[in-house]
């Protein structure tokens, strides 16, 4: 299969993202497997870049940039319920990149898919209440893949799920959830954070605007919910940001893991950041992940599409939350979870068409 064939399979084929909750990038996608331009263009993004995030995420922040073009009129986040039905807006697309390509190319061979779901915070809050069962010391919470850190300040923010409160009641951000199940378990007591440290290939100064307003963009257009939760995020990150590491999490875990004071649990964090990992590399990513339980008790918790299985487990098309950690034999779900964190429910909960 040749590299346009390829690409074109990341927007139709059958593991091909839905965006469900973005109608316009729905009805986009088979409208750019079939552009050979675009993909072309699509060829020279940065190894292991998901192609559909990237070239939305481009088109959108031009979009948002004030690019005087049709297409605008589509992006509820431009023109609110006035955006037009989206299944009219494949030739403006079109026309846009014919118009602004040498944009979105410079965009596509330089930009990195860094999104800030600030709701999957509940998906690491879950899982913090679960470690704090049997963890009753401070952990040093590591997250691949921050982009700017947000998930980073998840004992910082409020939630709100099945008619129940968790987090600080003055917190800045409050995430809201809907809970799939009968009884939600008990979320309210998480372990103190003694440190906190993200890793990502390029950290996001969430006190420059530029960098902010790329995180904008890849925030779906119908999502309005989710970039006030972004704005109000990135403020608390530029008034006390975390620290951040640049580099490949393949390099930079095992120098950090032996940097933690010896003998203190670790928890290692990451989301929709190892289905981005190049296929020959990913071996290697859990590996160097797994290097961080050797000087303190490792918790190691992740969100990642069930078809890029960890080195030893099965694939699972379900959005599952899951953890391995000292005492759990291997690997164990923890909670069915929306890529975004819209809503949980119990692992052997049968959702249907709703996951």
């Amino acid at each position: 299969m040749d590299e346009r064939a390829a690409v074109a399979k990341e927007f139709v084929g059958a593991r091909a993202e839905d965006f469900p909750t973005s109608p316009l990038y729905r009805a986009l996608r088979p409208v750019v497997a079939e552009q050979p331009q675009i993909l072309d263009m699509l060829g020279y993004r940065r190894a292991g870049q998901q192609a559909p995030y990237l070239f939305f995420g481009a088109v959108h922040h031009l979009v948002l940039g004030g690019a005087e073009h049709p297409l605008r009129d589509f992006f509820a986040s431009v023109v609110g319920d006035a955006a037009r039905s989206p299944e009219e807006a494949g030739p403006a697309l079109i026309d846009f990149c014919d118009t602004y390509r040498p944009e979105l190319d410079q965009l596509i061979r330089t930009r990195l898919v860094q999104t800030n779901a600030v709701r999957r915070a509940v998906g690491l809050r879950y899982a913090l209440a679960v470690i704090a069962e049997t963890c009753d010391q401070p952990v040093h919470l590591v997250e691949v893949g921050a982009s700017a850190g947000t998930l980073l300040h998840v004992d910082r923010y409020r939630f709100r799920i099945a008619g129940r409160s968790f987090g600080p009641a003055d917190a800045a951000v409050t995430i809201d959830s809907d809970w799939r199940g009968d009884s939600l378990p008990e979320m309210g007591v998480i372990p103190t954070i003694a440190s906190r440290t993200g890793i990502d290939l390029h950290p996001v100064d969430a006190t420059d605007p530029e960098e902010r307003a790329w995180l904008r963009a890849l925030v779906w257009p119908e999502n309005s919910a989710d970039a006030g939760l972004l704005d109000a995020a990135l403020a608390g990150l530029a008034a006390d940001p975390p620290r951040l590491i640049a580099g490949d999490g393949i390099d930079v875990c095992p120098d950090l893991g032996r940097q933690l004071p010896s003998g203190e649990p670790r928890v290692v964090f990451h989301a929709a950041t190892r289905m981005h990992v190049p296929p020959d590399r990913r071996a290697a990513f859990d590996q160097a992940i797994d290097s961080m339980g050797e000087r303190g008790p490792l918790f190691h918790v992740w969100l990642e599409p069930g078809h890029v299985p960890h080195e030893g487990d099965t694939a699972d098309d379900r959005p599952v939350l899951r953890f391995h950690g000292p005492g759990t034999g291997g690997t164990q779900p923890l909670v069915q979870i929306a890529g975004h964190g819209q809503w949980l429910a119990p692992v052997d909960a049968e959702l249907g068409g709703e996951a």
